[in-house]
């Protein structure tokens, strides 16, 4: 996927081939830490659909762990995890109501 970064300096993402997993929400958790992160993805997947995904960023280095964790736990999948330097993008599709 190639990224450029806007002005506000948010990432502004081109879609380069119909294999890559459609987002549907975008949180961005980068400078909050444990337990804020998982809270926060908590509150985006409540009000979106079955089916949908959300990509998460976060820069918490025990993000990937508690992830992991919380997708399991609740059931939502986790369907990709990427490191960018400290940054951690996570893709979750949520699958419970």
């Amino acid at each position: 996927m190639e990224q450029n970064v806007n002005n506000n300096n948010m990432i502004m993402e081109k879609e380069n081939n119909k294999n890559d997993i459609k987002i549907d929400e975008t949180l961005d958790c980068v400078g909050l830490y444990c337990p804020v992160p998982i809270f926060e993805a908590r509150k985006k997947i409540n009000v979106m659909k079955n089916g949908q995904v959300l990509k998460m960023l976060a820069d918490d280095p025990g993000s990937e762990p508690d992830m992991k964790g919380w997708t399991k736990t609740t059931g939502n999948k986790l369907l990709k995890v990427e490191k960018d330097g400290k940054v951690f993008t996570f893709y979750i599709e949520k699958t419970e109501d």
